[in-house]
């Protein structure tokens, strides 16, 4: 579920290509995403949404590993693991998004506030989210490549191949570029 899809893309005689970009990608690598401070983004905060949403996110649609591999030194995983590995591992991995799910539901029952209740979450979640930038070919030469995380390298490949498929629109000195509009 990690999409990309364009929202406004424009370009002036005087301005450069300025692209907004709807995204969806697991949580876990917002960080990273925001190590990038080329962009302009805004996502979805856990704090924001109601638990049972979230959870019901977690029980339904919980984020899984793109690939399994197997633990080695180093930032990267090793060789891919074995069907039955893989089995084993996502039961594990399926158990802690229930676990998580349960904590939640029990946390908002004695009413703590989402805030706290959704952060056990997060490991299992999407984030949904806007950026606009003019500036994209050092965020694609770092994830687009083969050492990055498999998930940084799956947003950054769906951003670049719907960015390669939209064609900007001609903007004049007294035009704007307004996403949802």
């Amino acid at each position: 579920m990690i999409t990309a899809k364009i929202i406004a893309d424009s370009i002036g005689e005087y301005s450069p290509r300025l692209t907004t970009i709807q995204i969806t990608f697991p949580r876990f690598i917002l960080a990273e995403f925001n190590t990038h401070r080329v962009f302009s983004r805004n996502f979805r905060s856990s704090r924001a949404v109601p638990v049972k949403k979230l959870i019901e996110e977690v029980r339904n649609k919980p984020y899984e590993p793109l690939v399994w591999l197997k633990n080695k030194p180093g930032m990267q995983g090793g060789e891919s693991m074995t069907t039955n590995e893989i089995n084993y591992a996502r039961s594990i991995w399926l158990q802690g998004a229930k676990n998580s799910a349960d904590i939640a539901e029990q946390l908002a029952s004695c009413n703590l506030h989402k805030q706290w209740a959704n952060r056990g979450l997060e490991p299992y979640l999407y984030v949904h989210g806007v950026v606009t930038a003019t500036e994209w070919s050092n965020f694609f030469a770092l994830r687009c490549h083969p050492d990055a995380q498999p998930e940084m390298r799956a947003l950054a490949d769906a951003i670049f191949i719907a960015m390669t498929g939209s064609e900007p629109q001609y903007l004049d000195i007294d035009q704007w570029h307004l996403p949802y509009v």
